[in-house]
């Protein structure tokens, strides 16, 4: 009795040790599921640079990634010259010798290095991460990155620049159908007109650079026409007797002025004098 007893117990515990194997899978399928359920609807978000902008609350630049066919964005604050080095890309205006992300780009490519994509994958401490994606000889890799550098490199290359789907749903992130803030507190911040590159001068790149005042926009750069009077550094301070107080101002007085000449008043080491502009070619 006590055999047949035992050997019951066994065999039923044989068979209960089969049924937990089987829920422990069922459960564990059930798990994967939810678990690529789940990272399926969190996607990173496909963006656009929407503006390189300076905030004057702040007083430093800003890029604006916008969703793609999306109302949602993302301000994020960077350094000037990497904001330089993003607007001029945007732009379409060449540096007369190449920028860092121009030099990182043609060595990336010399050595057969293939850049697919960049993600801001998370914000920590008030700082943004972004990860370059790549591939050599066949294999992939990441590297971590400042998301100013990933987003300067990946327009020069035309890839993707994803955003996580968490940040984008973020407390961070802006509603552009409700909220005008970025145009408000943003102007553009680099511009190219007439062979002139400026771009606004902030308090920081004024006391880096000796200035008096943040009055005016900054030469950058000059090609063509504009290069006969203007140099790198001088400081644009009017456009006849109308004061510039900012890039885009600068822009909108040019506007419409192609064919003639126009005296520009312009502060260079420290004096002020008056520089013509030729018409534009």
């Amino acid at each position: 009795m006590n055999g047949f007893v035992d050997g019951g117990n066994r065999g039923w515990k044989g068979k209960r040790g089969v049924w937990r194997v089987l829920l422990l899978l069922v459960l564990l399928s059930q798990c994967i599921m939810g678990c690529q359920a789940e990272e399926a609807g969190q996607e990173p978000v496909v963006v656009e640079v929407m503006r390189v902008g300076f905030d004057r609350t702040t007083d430093m630049p800003v890029v604006i990634l916008r969703g793609k066919g999306d109302s949602r964005a993302i301000p994020i604050w960077i350094g000037p010259f990497e904001a330089r080095a993003i607007a001029m890309e945007l732009e379409g205006a060449a540096a007369p010798r190449p920028l860092t992300h121009d030099l990182l780009k043609s060595i990336l490519q010399g050595a057969g290095v293939v850049f697919e994509k960049v993600l801001v994958s998370e914000l920590k401490d008030k700082t943004y991460y972004a990860r370059i994606f790549l591939t050599s000889a066949g294999k992939d890799f990441e590297v971590d990155s400042r998301p100013s550098d990933a987003i300067a490199l990946a327009l020069r290359f035309r890839k993707p620049i994803l955003v996580a789907r968490s940040l984008m749903e973020g407390d961070t992130a802006l509603d552009l159908k409700d909220r005008s803030e970025p145009e408000e507190r943003s102007e553009p911040l680099v511009k190219s007109v007439r062979g002139i590159t400026v771009q606004e001068i902030s308090q920081g790149l004024a006391a880096s650079l000796g200035l008096s005042s943040t009055d005016g926009v900054l030469v950058s750069d000059v090609s063509g026409n504009a290069d006969a009077g203007l140099k790198r550094g001088d400081v644009i301070l009017a456009v006849d007797s109308n004061p510039v107080t900012g890039v885009g101002i600068f822009q909108s007085m040019l506007a419409g002025m192609e064919g003639q000449t126009v005296r520009l008043r312009v502060s260079r080491d420290g004096k002020e004098q008056v520089v013509e502009l030729p018409p534009a070619e």
